[in-house]
């Protein structure tokens, strides 16, 4: 325990040392105040290259609700628990694609584990749900997945753990959830009628397309560096 306190008390000098932080989300900039007391900071949220604006008008006419997840199924990302919300909601009213892991299907839902994708097959990937789901359980300081189908014009919900729930709030409330009961109703919601999911996508292609590489550049020269 002694060893434990000496290495967090370096790591506290070393940040101390920081003049000015820059937190990718207000999740991060939480978990981290509750440890340090920064000089300064900024919240500017993150990007990568590979992100750019591809939002088109998507039409939600199918009868099925299209869910999709990305990511590992370690219990951290709630994987397990949205299955468990899935499982109490009429299974003909819905499917579920999950991608970035192994390919099959569940034996007796509606579950369809799709495998890896990669640049050449992305589009497909998103074109292929009417919505996201990122359910977090753990402290997400931001989400890139969640940029990637906003991206797209994909509608995301997210749980209020994930660090970009501060863009997906953006475009509706309704889209982040504190609970998972606030989830099977909202997924409920969208199983009966698109209309949110289509007013969500509108919403998304009204606003300007802050989330380029160049702009998130110039956001940090302008945010931290002349300051």
């Amino acid at each position: 325990m002694n060893e434990y306190k000496e290495l967090l008390n370096y790591y506290k000098q070393c940040f101390a040392l920081v003049d000015c932080f820059h937190f990718n989300s207000k999740i991060a900039y939480s978990v981290y105040s509750d440890y340090i007391q920064p000089k300064d900071c900024k919240i500017i949220p993150i990007t990568h290259a590979g992100i750019k604006d591809h939002r088109v008008e998507r039409t939600f006419d199918s009868e099925i609700l299209r869910i999709g997840f990305i990511g590992n199924l370690t219990p951290y990302k709630g994987f397990s628990k949205l299955l468990s919300v899935l499982q109490e909601i009429d299974n003909t009213k819905w499917n579920l694609f999950v991608w970035g892991g192994h390919v099959g299907k569940e034996k007796h839902l509606p579950v369809f584990y799709k495998g890896k994708f990669n640049d050449a097959t992305i589009k497909y990937v998103y074109d292929a749900m009417d919505v996201l789901v990122v359910p977090s359980i753990w402290k997400e300081t931001f989400s890139l997945v969640t940029l990637e189908a906003l991206s797209y014009g994909v509608p995301v919900i997210v749980s209020s753990n994930v660090g970009a729930k501060d863009i997906v709030r953006l475009y509706d409330e309704k889209f982040v959830f504190d609970d998972f009961e606030e989830l099977k109703s909202l997924l409920e919601e969208l199983s009966r009628s698109k209309v949110l999911l289509s007013k969500f996508n509108k919403e998304l292609l009204k606003s300007e397309w802050y989330y380029s590489l160049d702009k998130h550049a110039q956001d940090i020269i302008d945010g931290i560096y002349k300051d």
